[in-house]
């Protein structure tokens, strides 16, 4: 979910991305720092991009997995209309969120509400059916779960999950927690006092990787996990490997708030691979399931439209979809993410209520008949029907129309340096450079190609 913007005379600023770019231009402003920095990284990403990525998982497994981006969305409301709006997008990743504390709503371990079940049961079926991949967010502290007993909760987590992969085997996407370094649960330490240090805090959450991931894997080992979408791209990942839990997840994942958007976006994936890199970790396949903005940041970052002359509707309009096409063009050009999911298809806005989500604002600023939750972080109106420009410049784009229609593509693999273990299965050579070119790779876009080395 989103999260406060650090603002500095209105302008982002992204901690701890700055600082390269101010050494070679000591009198440059801080905004223009970052914009350098942005500039600079965006270019050196674009530039080193490969049509695939190659990760060595350890000494018996190596990942190839295919580098087109692609975009999905998050999604609150799945029903049968709202679903009916991704077509025309060319979409089939939905990340949806299953609240352990409302399906595990007692103390006691495996008794799950009946009628949010049937509602998972019931949406498990029509994504299979429509073509939907799901990725699943699963957070909220179910009772009795909590920083004091965190080691239990943490098992008792682990067997939630095992029950839900067991449930759902089409369901092949799991993230856990969500923003989780910095709130949504005590589980690892945010809101705990004396504070734990973000540091600590990701090491906690290894803690939970560790039995979490093994427990999805016995009960669906076709099934993925992701790391719960990170607010911090330093320190809490950093945490994660200390914690030794590089092999109790598949995906990294990051949200990336802030204005304007795309700089947060490059800049912070970027410093997250350089943490990744730390820990040999470098090509592991990254995601990024919320970026976006709302009417409120936009009103913090830059003041309101009719304070500069603009009716404010339409300037909201503009500037979200302003915001949308530099980040998802920044993602395809670079290659940074594997997967894109802004936040999201439906939803209100968040920042500035106090001023905004008022009767007399509505009426004397935003056109006839809405009120600022039209240009929250939809990019629907909230009738959850209405298109916004944003919806309606996808659609006309359909990023995804090119992976669609070569869902499955055939290459020759360089790795280097070559791993000590021979692939099964593939022709391959060794180079005199130190490289290994493996013959014949089939990459799916969705999942990686796992080859077994012996």
């Amino acid at each position: 979910m989103p999260r406060a913007v650090a603002l500095l005379s209105g302008a982002l600023v992204i901690c701890g991305s700055a600082a390269t770019v101010a050494q070679d231009e000591p009198d440059a402003s801080p905004w223009e720092r970052v914009r350098q920095r942005y500039e600079q990284l965006r270019t050196e990403l674009s530039k080193s991009r490969r049509p695939y990525g190659v990760w060595l998982r350890d000494a018996n497994e190596l990942w190839v997995y295919d580098n087109r981006t692609e975009l999905g969305i998050g999604m609150h409301d799945t029903s049968d209309a709202q679903l009916d709006l991704l077509p025309p997008l060319g979409i089939r990743l939905v990340r949806k969120t299953l609240y352990w504390n409302r399906m595990e709503n007692t103390t006691q371990h495996g008794q799950y509400d009946a009628a949010y079940l049937a509602e998972w049961d019931s949406l498990a079926k029509r994504a299979e059916k429509r073509g939907i991949d799901l990725l699943v967010v699963v957070h909220g502290n179910a009772p009795g779960t909590g920083w004091a007993n965190r080691e239990a909760s943490y098992e008792r987590f682990a067997r939630f999950m095992a029950d839900m992969a067991t449930r759902y085997p089409t369901i092949r996407l799991w993230e856990l927690w969500n923003e989780m370094d910095s709130g949504f649960t005590d589980l690892f330490g945010a809101g705990v006092e004396p504070a734990v240090p973000m540091l600590e805090r990701g090491r906690h959450y290894a803690e939970m990787l560790k039995v979490a991931y093994r427990a999805i894997k016995q009960a669906n080992p076709d099934a993925w996990v992701l790391t719960g979408g990170m607010t911090d791209w330093q320190e809490f990942p950093r945490g994660i490997y200390e914690g030794g839990g590089r092999d109790a997840f598949d995906f990294m994942n990051v949200h990336t708030y802030g204005v304007p958007v795309v700089w947060s976006l490059v800049t912070r994936g970027a410093e997250l691979r350089q943490v990744m890199a730390e820990f040999g970790d470098a090509e592991r396949p990254l995601w990024n399931t919320e970026f976006g903005i709302d009417a409120g940041a936009l009103v913090a970052a830059w003041g309101l439209p009719h304070e500069r002359g603009e009716d404010d509707g339409p300037a909201f309009d503009r500037l979200q979809l302003e915001q949308w096409k530099e980040c998802i063009e920044a993602g395809f050009e670079t290659g940074l993410y594997a997967k894109l999911l802004p936040y999201q298809l439906l939803a209100g806005n968040e920042g500035q209520n106090d001023r905004l989500k008022t009767q007399a604002y509505a009426e004397e600023y935003l056109p006839a008949g809405h009120t600022i939750d039209d240009y929250g972080f939809g990019i629907v109106r909230s009738d959850g029907k209405t298109p916004r420009p944003t919806y309606e410049w996808l659609a006309a784009k359909r990023w995804n129309d090119p992976a669609a229609e070569a869902p499955h593509v055939t290459v020759d693999v360089e790795v280097s340096p070559a791993p000590e273990g021979d692939p099964v299965d593939y022709g391959f050579e060794r180079r005199a450079d130190g490289a290994m070119v493996i013959r014949d790779v089939r990459l799916d876009r969705l999942f990686p190609t796992r080859i077994r080395l012996e």
